[in-house]
C-alpha cells in the first residue's frame, strides 16, 4: 500500500500538472483553427516526400523553401498513410508528442536548477498562461516541437554535470536541435561550446575522451547531412536564408525593435531579473542556459527579427525565462520562512508579482492590451487568409495544368494544393529570386523580389490579388485584370502582360463566382471554352474576337 501514501502526498504535484494541461488546451480552444501560410511550403516537401517524389516543393521543383528538415521529414510520415490528404491536421497530430516533452524538459530543467517536484510543475503550469505557444502548436510549423527540443537539450545538459550518463541525451538531443532548424547552430554550439570548456578546462584526460566519445557521431551526422542537403539543393543554406539576407542590411533597427516589442510587451524582461538572482546564488546550470538565452537575442537582432504573429524567433527562450523566475521566487521565499529577520519580508514579493505580470501578458485571452491585441488581429488575419487561399486553390487547381508554372506569392497552400511548379514570388521557395533578388517595391522582413528573372522563369499563369475568388462581374476590360496581379508594374517592365498573356476566369456556375488569372499564350493555349470535371467553366471572356473570325491586334 506504499504507492497509495505516496500518491496522496503527490496529489498538490498532479492538480498542479492537471491545470496546466486544461490551460494549454484552453488556449488552443480560444484561438480556434490557428493557420499560416507558410507552413504549408514545407508540408508541401513532407507530400512530395510521403508520395515518393523527394523532399522537393511543388510539382518537382527542387528547392529548400523550408529550413526545418527534421520537422519536414515528421510532417511527412503520417502523410504516407493519408496519401497526402489534411497536413495541417497530421502536422498537428505530430506535434503532440513535443507538447509532452517539453512539460516534461520544463520540469527537468527546474528540477536541476533545485527546485521541488512542485515548484516544476509550477513552472509548466506558468508556461501554459503562454498563447504564443498555442498559436505556434495550431499553426503546425516546426516552432513548438524546436522549443521543446531546445529545452530538453539544455536540461540534459545541466542534468550532465551532476550525472554523466546524461551527456549521450544532451549530444544527440543537440544534433535534433539543429536538424529541426537550421538556425539550431545557436543553442546547439553554445551546449557543445561550454560543455567542451567545462571537460577541457579540467585536464581530466578520461573526461575527455569521454567527451569525444560522446559528441563525435552527432557532430559526424550533423555534417554529413549537411554536406548532403547543400549537394541535393545546390545552396550553402536554405532559399529561406538568402530571401531575407538583406533585412538587416536595409532596416537595421528591425532586430531591437522586435526583441524590444517582444521582451516587454510579455514581460520576458522578468526572467532575466530572476537569472541574476540565481546567478548571485551560484546556480552553475542557471548559468549555462542565461548565456544561451543572450545569445539567442543578439542572434535574433542579427537577423532582424521575424513577421508572424506570435513571438517566433524569441519562442525558444521562454521556457527558460519562466524556469528563471518560478525557482527564483521559490528559493526567495524559503530564505524568507528560513530568516527569522522581518527585514527580509519583502524578498519573494518581486518574484511572486513578476511572475503573476508575465503570465498575465503572455496570456492574450483577458486583459489585452495594444501589444496583444495586435499579435492576436494578426492570427485572425493569417487564418482567414489562408481559408480564402484554400478557396482559391479549389479554381486554380482546375486551371493550372500539371506542371504549369504558376506565379503566386502564396506559395504554400498553392504549392500543395495545385499541381502546378510554382514561382514563389517572395524568394522562399525560389533560389533564383533567393539569390539575384532585391527588395524593390516590397517589405524586406517578407523576402525579396526579382523582376528581371521573370524572362527566364518563363511563367505560365499568374492570378489576381487577394481577394481572389470574386462575385461576378469582377472585371471589365484586361486592363483592369492585369492592373490586379501583383508586381505587374515591376515585372510588366520585362514582360509583356498584354502580347503574351490572354485573360481567363474559372466559374462556378452555382455560386456566381470567379477566379481571374492570366495564361500565356503558347501552342498548348486555346480560348475555347470548356467545363472541368468539378463543374467549374474555363473561359477567356476577353478573346470574343476570335469567335467573330478576327485575329487581336497583338497576334
Amino acid at each position: 500500500m506504499h504507492w497509495i501514501g505516496t500518491g496522496v502526498r503527490q496529489w498538490p504535484l498532479w492538480l498542479v500538472t492537471f491545470f496546466a494541461i486544461v490551460m494549454f488546451v484552453l488556449q488552443c480552444v480560444s484561438l480556434g483553427d490557428a493557420r499560416i501560410d507558410d507552413a504549408f511550403i514545407t508540408f508541401s516537401s513532407s507530400k512530395n516526400l510521403a508520395l515518393g517524389h523527394g523532399p522537393v516543393y511543388s510539382h518537382g521543383v527542387r528547392v529548400e523553401g523550408y529550413s526545418t528538415f527534421l520537422w519536414m521529414v515528421l510532417v511527412a510520415l503520417p502523410l504516407i498513410v493519408t496519401r497526402g490528404a489534411a497536413p495541417l491536421t497530421m502536422a498537428r497530430v505530430m506535434g503532440v508528442p513535443f507538447v509532452v516533452l517539453l512539460g516534461w524538459a520544463v520540469y527537468r530543467l527546474a528540477r536541476s536548477f533545485g527546485a521541488s517536484s512542485l515548484v516544476a510543475s509550477v513552472c509548466v503550469l506558468l508556461l501554459s498562461f503562454n498563447t504564443d505557444l498555442a498559436v505556434s502548436y495550431l499553426m503546425g510549423m516546426e516552432t513548438l516541437p524546436y522549443v521543446a527540443l531546445v529545452v530538453f537539450a539544455f536540461a540534459a545538459t545541466v542534468q550532465s554535470f551532476a550525472e554523466p550518463r546524461w551527456q549521450k541525451w544532451a549530444a544527440w538531443g543537440g544534433l535534433c536541435v539543429a536538424l529541426m532548424r537550421i538556425d539550431g547552430f545557436v543553442p546547439w554550439g553554445t551546449m557543445l561550446g561550454w560543455s567542451f570548456l567545462r571537460v577541457f578546462s579540467r585536464g581530466d584526460a578520461r573526461s575527455i575522451r569521454r567527451f569525444i566519445r560522446t559528441f563525435a557521431p552527432p557532430v559526424a551526422v550533423y555534417i554529413l547531412w549537411f554536406m548532403w542537403r547543400w549537394h541535393y539543393y545546390g545552396l550553402f543554406l536554405p532559399s529561406t536564408y538568402y530571401a531575407k539576407a538583406l533585412l538587416p542590411k536595409l532596416l537595421p533597427r528591425q532586430g531591437i525593435e522586435y526583441l524590444l516589442g517582444e521582451a516587454t510587451g510579455a514581460w520576458l524582461w522578468c526572467g532575466l531579473v530572476a537569472w541574476l538572482w540565481l546567478l548571485w546564488r551560484r546556480r552553475l546550470g542557471a548559468a549555462l542556459v542565461g548565456a544561451f538565452v543572450v545569445i539567442h537575442w543578439l542572434y535574433v537582432v542579427a537577423v532582424g527579427g521575424d513577421w508572424m504573429p506570435y513571438g517566433r524567433f524569441l519562442l525558444p527562450t521562454v521556457p527558460f525565462l519562466v524556469v528563471f523566475l518560478v525557482v527564483s521566487g521559490a528559493n526567495a521565499t524559503i530564505a524568507f520562512f528560513r530568516s527569522r529577520s522581518r527585514l527580509r519580508w519583502s524578498i519573494p514579493v518581486p518574484f511572486v508579482l513578476l511572475a503573476a505580470m508575465m503570465a498575465v501578458r503572455t496570456d492574450h485571452r483577458f486583459l489585452n492590451d495594444d501589444f496583444e491585441k495586435n499579435k492576436l488581429a494578426g492570427v485572425a488575419r493569417e487564418t482567414s487568409n489562408v481559408k480564402n487561399y484554400l478557396r482559391a486553390a479549389e479554381f486554380l487547381s482546375q486551371v493550372v495544368p500539371p506542371g504549369g508554372r504558376l506565379v503566386t506569392d502564396y506559395g504554400g497552400v498553392f504549392g500543395y494544393y495545385t499541381e502546378g511548379s510554382v514561382i514563389e514570388m517572395w524568394g522562399l521557395a525560389n533560389a533564383t529570386i533567393a539569390t539575384r533578388g532585391s527588395t524593390e517595391g516590397v517589405q524586406p522582413i517578407f523576402g525579396r523580389t526579382c523582376p528581371a528573372c521573370y524572362p527566364e522563369l518563363q511563367p505560365e499563369y499568374f492570378h489576381v490579388i487577394a481577394p481572389m475568388v470574386r462575385k461576378e462581374p469582377a472585371f471589365s476590360s484586361p486592363n483592369e485584370v492585369i492592373a490586379n496581379v501583383w508586381q505587374n508594374d515591376t515585372i510588366g517592365r520585362y514582360i509583356d502582360f498584354k502580347g503574351v498573356f490572354a485573360v481567363g476566369r474559372a466559374l462556378s456556375p452555382e455560386t456566381g463566382e470567379a477566379l481571374y488569372f492570366l495564361q500565356r499564350r503558347d501552342e498548348r493555349f486555346s480560348a475555347a471554352r470548356r467545363t472541368t470535371g468539378r463543374g467549374l467553366i474555363i473561359e477567356y471572356p476577353f478573346e470574343t474576337t476570335l469567335a467573330d473570325g478576327m485575329l487581336p491586334a497583338h497576334l
